[in-house]
């Protein structure tokens, strides 16, 4: 098919149409042979929403601009027997007057092209909004847009539970079922710790499974703006959860550098107008903690990039390894528009530039014990010793939402990282493959890596899951949702994690679409 004829048939514009709940469970047809052992859940988050019909006047709608405004859904996978059930939820209210009284969308004409920097990230302030208005959030379970991630490491509040917690890039948390996936309760950090109640947290946090502590950080905004990372763990005697302060680092807010210490988004009420412009003369700082010690000890520098997901880091004596996808600059964002990923502009001269990807890179900070200092942490300093680069893929062996064996290699030295991927073949779209990177370079310095990629075909997030009699760092399989743009629907796909073949895909009816989401998790329970 010619690249004229895959624009115009653009098969991989339904990943943003809004989908429909199941919320009683379907059963998928299965093809191939799904192993004997593989019995669990697999999670999937993400906005399910992106148009809503005024009902007042069906000629107006609430319309998201961006790929991360977009109202939240979760979708449950259960695998038992070799049988595979589907159901979703949506987790947001997408009431008309809801929407209007809380702001989130500005009441619009579908008109494409419109400037995208109107609505888009109307939802990160919304809930940045509410956090530092009033950190009171017992309100409707429905009524704060949280979908990016998913876990069921964090201890609950009141102790322990079996609940699953969604996370956002903003000090707001939601408790959903896991059978239901019915949403339960919104809190924020503040539940655990008074210190805990800035305004923005990351959605992404780093769990240790071997001492049960769940780590993040608050971030307060204001004239002396600052970090505090934090730990979680459960008390085995109480069964309530215990939170310690591990450092309070004083820093610009890092997302993407905010304008006035992130007041600029109250003003703007819109998070891309209140970037300050990139600075390639800035520096990115990495901060040393010792969960020992629970303070700062030491600081690392390196020339400014921008990086959406860490892959992995682990000790190897006394140096730090650090592996991310990387960008040179946060341009990516602006690139996202629900406009562009979903090809409405299907001429090849309105199409726009090529997308960037990130690459992995990794950083090594060098003798730690030997460059402790935590008197001075002024942002910018240059009296830091520098993060040394050790490697980073070429340009084809871009990856994105990258994850490895999390349960038997996470703060471990590592060989496999798995992701999604851009081919190359189209420009016009942000990818279309997933990846397996070999991390153990060849004697010419190149990786070793495995493809899977179906024309017409957009994978989701890669979780990886492990043979229960695991040997090699790969015995397994990878699990991702991908949606069949030439069959409109989407298909469950399993791949043997060694040879990136397909053994199994378990297929949704036709015309039932899961949107393009963010992230997963496994349960095998």
């Amino acid at each position: 098919m010619s690249s004229a004829q895959e624009r115009d048939s653009w098969p991989y514009a339904q990943g943003f149409q809004n989908c429909s709940e199941t919320c009683d469970p379907v059963t998928l047809k299965v093809h191939g042979k799904i192993p004997k052992w593989l019995e669990g859940v697999l999670y999937r988050t993400g906005p399910g929403t992106y148009k809503i019909s005024s009902k007042k006047n069906p000629e107006i709608v609430f319309s998201f601009d961006h790929w991360f405004d977009g109202l939240g859904q979760v979708h449950r996978f259960e695998i038992r027997n070799g049988v595979v059930t589907y159901r979703s939820r949506n987790v947001a209210s997408s009431d008309e007057k809801y929407i209007e009284e809380n702001g989130r969308l500005r009441l619009t004409q579908i008109t494409f092209g419109q400037d995208i920097c109107e609505n888009i990230f109307q939802k990160f302030f919304t809930v940045f909004q509410a956090s530092i208005s009033s950190n009171n959030l017992e309100d409707d379970p429905n009524s704060r847009n949280v979908s990016v991630t998913l876990t069921n490491a964090l201890p609950y509040p009141e102790g322990n539970s079996t609940t699953l917690v969604l996370g956002t890039d903003a000090n707001v948390l939601k408790s959903i079922d896991p059978i239901t996936l019915k949403p339960i309760q919104n809190f924020s950090f503040k539940k655990f710790h008074p210190a805990l109640s800035g305004s923005m947290a990351p959605a992404h946090y780093q769990h240790d499974a071997e001492t049960g502590e769940y780590f993040s950080f608050v971030s307060n905004s204001g004239a002396i703006p600052e970090y505090n990372v934090f730990s979680i763990k459960t008390d085995e005697e109480t069964g309530k959860p215990i939170t310690t302060i591990l450092a309070t680092i004083p820093s610009k807010l890092a997302q993407c550098d905010f304008a006035m210490n992130g007041a600029k988004i109250l003003w703007e009420r819109n998070i891309i107008r209140s970037f300050v412009p990139w600075d390639p003369n800035q520096k990115t700082h990495f901060y040393v903690i010792d969960r020992n010690l629970k303070k700062h000890v030491a600081t690392y520098t390196f020339p400014t990039f921008y990086c959406f997901h860490t892959i992995n880091a682990y000790d190897e004596g006394d140096d730090i390894i650090i592996d991310l996808s990387q960008y040179k600059d946060n341009s990516v964002i602006f690139q996202l528009t629900v406009d562009r990923l979903s090809g409405s502009e299907t001429n090849a001269d309105k199409l726009p530039l090529q997308f960037d990807h990130g690459r992995v890179h990794r950083y090594k900070l060098c003798n730690v014990s030997k460059n402790l200092d935590s008197t001075d942490l002024k942002y910018g300093s240059d009296k830091f010793p520098n993060a040394e680069l050790v490697f980073a893929t070429s340009e084809d062996l871009n990856v994105e939402l990258p994850v490895v064996d999390f349960s038997r290699y996470y703060m471990k030295k590592y060989r496999y990282v798995y992701g999604i991927s851009h081919s190359g073949s189209n420009p016009h779209i942000v990818f279309d493959r997933l990846i397996k990177i070999d991390l153990h370079r060849t004697e010419n310095g190149s990786f070793n890596h495995k493809i899977w990629q179906q024309f017409g075909c957009t994978p989701s997030e890669p979780i990886f899951v492990p043979a229960p009699s695991a040997v090699e760092e790969d015995d397994g399989v990878i699990t991702s949702v991908v949606l069949d743009g030439i069959k409109n629907t989407s298909f469950l796909l399993i791949l043997d994690a060694k040879s990136f073949k397909e053994i199994a895909r378990a297929e949704m009816e036709h015309g039932k679409v899961v949107p393009y989401g963010f992230h997963g998790l496994w349960n095998k329970s």
